[in-house]
């Protein structure tokens, strides 16, 4: 019989690809997490060569203050967690990484226990087109329960996932114009002759997601077939090279 901690984390695997909203998979992700003593989560969109720059933000509950710090003071530097990422996608408990620290990492470290931060897990999430999204985890334990650390990724992997999705879907419904910006772009390539691979090259997605994006152009456009699209994108005057 699943315990209540087990129960949370089943929950949200099975109902997660089903929530409709970004806000709705944090809320449930976060509950999720707490039931493992994890009260605080952030999810990041990086890319490996960028590891030292602040990433875009996908989700964040109570991380606000502890990045403010950690950027401030350039603890990405010396941080011993950034080796670990370098060296390898697997995910990692800060207790594994705190023995490759020097002084100044130990001193980043206390900061973090001020902030009611003791130990944290790190989850790599590889999307499409070279996407990775960072989830971070953190406790006021002391340490991570290694039989939760199986859990802890399977729970973050889908929601870096799910949220990935939603990032890259977030200009689908636009507030204004015929066409969004996203479905503009994809149609603009498509008049260029490039498929739907070569398009998600260019803009940094994943052919499936630049097909949703023409195919929900095609429906806001009225009309059926792809290059009825760009010619009534064209004779809009829509069809401009956008970003």
């Amino acid at each position: 019989m699943l315990n209540t901690a087990e129960q949370e984390a089943w929950s949200f695997l099975s109902k997660a690809p089903h929530y409709a909203a970004p806000d709705e998979v944090e809320a449930h992700f976060g509950r999720a997490i707490a039931a493992f003593g994890y009260d605080r989560f952030c999810a990041t969109l990086i890319n490996a060569e960028q590891l030292g720059r602040e990433p875009p933000t996908l989700a964040r509950r109570d991380f606000d203050a502890w990045d403010a710090r950690y950027w401030g003071e350039r603890h990405v530097v010396h941080d011993p967690c950034i080796k670990l990422l370098r060296k390898s996608g697997r995910s990692f408990a800060w207790t594994d990484a705190k023995p490759l620290g020097d002084n100044r990492a130990r001193a980043m470290w206390g900061e973090a226990s001020e902030f009611g931060m003791n130990d944290g897990y790190v989850v790599r999430v590889f999307g499409p087109a070279g996407h990775e999204v960072l989830i971070r985890m953190a406790t006021e334990a002391t340490t991570t329960d290694p039989t939760a650390r199986a859990v802890l990724e399977s729970l973050a992997t889908v929601f870096g996932t799910i949220m990935l999705k939603h990032w890259e879907l977030q200009d689908d419904n636009p507030d204004y114009g015929v066409i969004s910006q996203r479905q503009t772009q994809c149609l603009y390539w498509a008049s260029r002759g490039k498929t739907d691979w070569e398009i998600g090259a260019i803009l940094a997605l994943s052919p499936r997601t630049v097909h949703h994006h023409i195919e929900a152009a095609k429906k806001r456009l009225g009309v059926i077939k792809r290059q009825e699209a760009v010619m009534k994108a064209g004779e809009l005057g829509l069809l401009v090279k956008v970003g």
